[in-house]
């Protein structure tokens, strides 16, 4: 075999180790596949990964054998890759996935699979064609714990089938956070039980055609949508089985006008309100002197906390005029009764009241750093996206941790013009001035896709890829690793999975 009829070594994210061996290895009918028991959901998901292309399960065997073998091993004594990092031994006579949990070899796999022909992301039988994988040896492990991807779903309502697909793209970038965006002025789309207004008007607007709206519901010229308890679950599982926390976003006090269209009681005017058709930011929020504001978001969080497994809850917090609160009698009282000097001290005293009530289910609140306040609750997570980075990093200091989110850096629904492919792989979590001993407390990284203007599937993954690519690179790869020259030669070969995917990803000509 010439080198030019080689298979290629193009891993992205970039491993912390690699080395290239003679020889290959070849995937046939012959091959078995040996797991630890405590492996199954992971074979599982490698069985179904491949079935389609190699048109047929690998044979599971009950021991191994010393040669043609894929054998995934859990192993607790590899020093230094921690709880998502893995081992990779690929000689001539088999596979060895090592890792200290299952999800160690889950991302064991995704490199598996980048190392097989493309046509292994097919999703039918393809024929004529070599199974063959490079021998190499691969240490790995991730920089950072949160390599995260957001959606908002309240501006346009994708689905279930739209979701599974990020969230299988999402496990090829070995991403693992999915920050999903539920709830916004513009639409609910969560079922909850005992506030069936929600759905039944919080999911509706009037719809946009200019936008490239079209009708998704049964009533005319209405835009709406929401997922039913039964849908969440299954995309929960489905993102389980990928080792993907899905945590929700429930926003308070403010962009709630879909939720005030429904009840209007719990602002400060009473209303009436529609859910707005428009985009930005609207003065009737959350009334933070009515009681039955937080006996309904209690309500509405104990029925999240049962759907999502998650330790984590958004509740944004990002926006919030205060316009309504100041001419408010009961914003009014309750700020002379709490003894607050400014208007905004309600909102501290808002999402403090929520940080313990989560607490105390044992879940933990995180925000939109505009939520960060000295008196806010010392556990509440921040997630930088606007502002002055020095503020978030005093609260770094003070021990609070923080998900990196700069919007000039990292929004992806922002235009290639102004956040460039470039840019995107050039984006660093850690500020700048930050110490290295409170490095730790920076999570990582997340690439939020609001959706005002993306009004479909297709425009979705333009404005997505390859830049979510690029984030997911920062996310896991050494920063000395990290080259951007080397990177996008290796993404004209990595895209090439994307387009038997059906992805319709921006050119690297659109891209920079």
């Amino acid at each position: 075999m010439t080198d030019s009829e080689k298979p290629q070594v193009v891993i992205i994210p970039e491993p912390v180790e690699i080395k290239r061996h003679e020889g290959l290895f070849e995937i046939t009918k012959k091959t078995s596949l040996y797991a630890d028991t405590g492996l199954k959901e992971v074979v599982a998901y490698l069985q179904e990964l491949f079935l389609p292309a190699l048109g047929g399960e690998i044979p599971t065997t009950s021991k191994t054998n010393n040669e043609n073998y894929i054998h995934l091993l859990l192993n607790s004594d590899i020093p230094k890759i921690g709880g998502e990092g893995y081992i990779l031994k690929i000689s001539e006579k088999g596979i060895l996935i090592e890792g200290n949990t299952s999800a160690g070899i889950f991302y064991g796999i995704q490199t598996l699979r980048q190392l097989l022909p493309k046509e292994i992301e097919s999703q039918k039988a393809v024929s004529n064609i070599k199974w063959l994988v490079p021998s190499v040896s691969i240490k790995d492990y991730p920089r950072f714990k949160w390599r995260g991807f957001m959606l908002d779903e309240a501006r346009h309502f994708m689905g279930t089938e739209v979701v599974k697909k990020l969230l299988e793209l999402m496990a090829l970038h070995k991403l693992n956070k999915f920050h999903w965006h539920l709830v916004d002025d513009q639409g609910w789309r969560i079922q909850i039980d005992k506030y069936p207004k929600l759905t039944e008007i919080g999911s509706k607007r009037e719809l946009k055609p200019k936008r490239g709206e079209v009708q998704n519901t049964e009533e005319t010229n209405v835009y709406g949508g929401f997922y039913t308890k039964e849908e969440i679950k299954e995309i929960i599982t489905y993102a389980k089985e990928r080792c993907i926390e899905v945590i929700p976003e429930i926003e308070m006090p403010g962009h709630s006008s879909s939720v005030l269209a429904a009840y209007p009681e719990l602002s400060c005017t009473g209303g009436p309100f529609e859910v707005p058709t428009r985009w930005g930011i609207f003065a009737d929020v959350y009334c933070p002197g009515n009681e039955q504001v937080y006996d309904f978001l209690k309500d509405v969080l104990d029925e999240v906390i049962e759907l999502f497994p998650s330790q984590i809850i958004h509740i944004g917090g990002d926006e919030v005029p205060k316009i309504r609160w100041r001419s408010c009698q009961k914003c009014r009282e309750k700020r002379k009764k709490e003894g607050f000097t400014k208007y905004k001290e309600l909102q501290v005293f808002l999402t403090n009241y929520f940080a313990d009530y989560l607490d105390s289910k044992g879940r933990r609140l995180m925000g939109w750093n505009q939520i960060l306040d000295e008196n806010l609750a010392s556990k509440a997570i921040s997630q930088f996206w606007f502002g002055k980075v020095k503020e978030t990093v005093v609260h770094i200091e003070s021990g609070r941790d923080t998900v990196m989110t700069r919007y000039l850096w990292t929004y992806l629904d922002h235009p290639y013009k102004i956040i460039s492919l470039k840019r995107a792989y050039a984006y660093e979590p850690i500020p700048k001035k930050l110490e290295e001993k409170y490095h730790n407390h920076v999570l990582g990284l997340e690439a939020p896709l609001w959706t005002e203007r993306i009004p479909n599937e297709k425009r979705l993954y333009w404005q997505a890829f390859p830049r979510l690519t690029a984030f997911a690179e920062t996310g896991w790869t050494l920063k000395k690793s990290k080259n951007y020259k080397i990177f996008k030669k290796k993404l004209e070969i990595f895209l090439k999975r994307l387009d038997i995917l059906e992805i319709d990803y921006a050119t690297l000509e659109e891209a920079d």
